[in-house]
């Protein structure tokens, strides 16, 4: 009788423990990408005079709806993709930042001009170690390494279904 007692308690010792682990496991990974908002600002494709790169300069707004988070250092990372949507490139805050309730991150790379084909951009927000991905993701459309004029663009209507 005291053996299945002293088995009945180290079960319930061992489930209690497997709870506590997972219940801390869902508090430290716990991110749902939501706990930032982003919106684009400015997406800048800038040729370099000087060199054969073109500079690629995002700023986005941010809002930070997790206040556990202000005052915290997070990371900013985007990913620049060729026209096959392969990743050519990507860049983020070698240190990170300190996150605010609000603010506007400034992500700056170059690429080669020759690579600067129909290139998009992709830009989102995570924690420190760029693990955790803690926003939404901002895209820009492709840009075209030529200047293209309204008149040249056949409008498109998209019909609302509702």
């Amino acid at each position: 009788m005291v053996l299945n007692m002293c088995g009945r308690i180290s079960v319930a010792v061992i489930i209690s423990g497997i709870c506590i682990l997972f219940a801390v496991q869902v508090t430290v990974y716990g991110y749902t990408g939501k706990e930032i908002t982003l919106k684009l600002g400015n997406a800048e494709f800038v040729p370099q005079n000087e060199t054969a790169d073109y500079q690629i300069s995002i700023n986005v707004n941010y809002s930070v709806s997790d206040p556990t988070l202000v005052g915290k250092e997070i990371n900013a990372v985007m990913k620049v993709h060729s026209p096959d949507g392969s990743v050519i490139k990507t860049t983020s805050f070698p240190l990170g930042f300190t996150a605010n309730s609000t603010g506007i991150a400034e992500l700056l790379t170059n690429i080669p001009k020759s690579g600067a084909q129909n290139i998009t951009t992709e830009t989102v927000f995570t924690d420190l170690n760029k693990t955790n991905v803690l926003s939404n993701t901002i895209q820009t459309p492709p840009h075209i390494d030529k200047f293209i004029k309204s008149s040249d663009i056949t409008p498109t209507v998209i019909a609302n279904s509702s």
